[in-house]
């Protein structure tokens, strides 16, 4: 689990709730608003089930857990397990690498061992790890979409909570009771919508982007270590071969 998204999930809320409670203590329960969650939250559920179908909302939801210390293929691994494959490789033939399969722990990686192993022309194996790597890449790009998206609708469903409030503020100009309830509407509704964007969904898209940035090297390495694997190259070539994708990195 990342120490840093936890802390910063509790620094945000604590520092918001905080300051209201240094204020006055009492004035919490007033940031609770049903007909303001309501709105938001209905509303963007809405606008995001208009915009994307089942399985992308529940991929993008899934993919919360690369904020919170999901797998990430660390280049280093990878290098270090495909220099590995390369000496096997070299001494025993192409399908000793088998052995050293990560059990869907770098599954592009077992994909090209598998490839390998079973004597696929290089080109036709390169191209079939590219394709698979492109899908990744936009598939991860998809989840971090939702949650942006999230992030935009949130603070429009607000500012229609705003409006409705401050429209039936307008309503009920000669009944003061109703005043202060309209007015916690049209405040609250832009209150939450502010926050989910600010605080939850344009984070977590940003560590997703991190996450797909990330990976992505890792998938570059892979696809170039079992090239040189299939080219024969020596242990040593494909160290430092790989090495330089880390090197254009920094």
């Amino acid at each position: 689990m990342r120490l840093s998204t936890i802390l910063g999930f509790i620094i945000g809320f604590t520092v918001i709730f905080l300051s209201i409670y240094i204020r006055n203590p009492e004035m919490l329960s007033y940031f609770v608003n049903l007909p303001s969650v309501i709105i938001v939250g209905g509303g963007t559920i809405a606008a995001i089930l208009i915009n994307f179908n089942f399985n992308q909302i529940l991929s993008g939801l899934k993919a919360f857990r690369f904020t919170m210390g999901g797998s990430v293929m660390n280049p280093e691994a990878v290098i270090n397990v495909l220099v590995a494959m390369a000496v096997k490789a070299r001494r025993e033939g192409f399908m000793s690498i088998r052995e050293l399969s990560t059990d869907g722990k770098f599954p592009l990686l077992d994909i090209g061992v598998d490839l390998v192993a079973d004597g696929t022309d290089p080109g036709v194996t390169r191209g079939i790890l590219e394709t698979v790597s492109d899908y990744l890449q936009m598939k991860i790009g998809a989840d971090e979409r939702i949650w942006r998206d999230i992030g935009v609708y949130a603070p429009l469903f607000g500012m229609v909570g705003t409006l409705i409030g401050l429209i039936m503020l307008l309503q009920s100009l000669d009944d003061p009771a109703a005043i202060a309830p309209n007015m916690s509407i049209a405040l609250m509704t832009t209150f939450y919508g502010i926050l989910i964007a600010g605080l939850i969904c344009m984070p977590v898209a940003g560590k997703i982007r991190v996450y797909n940035t990330n990976t992505a090297l890792s998938r570059e390495i892979i696809i170039e270590g079992i090239a040189s694997i299939q080219a024969g190259d020596n242990s040593q070539i494909v160290r430092e071969k790989l090495r330089a994708y880390l090197a254009g990195r920094q």
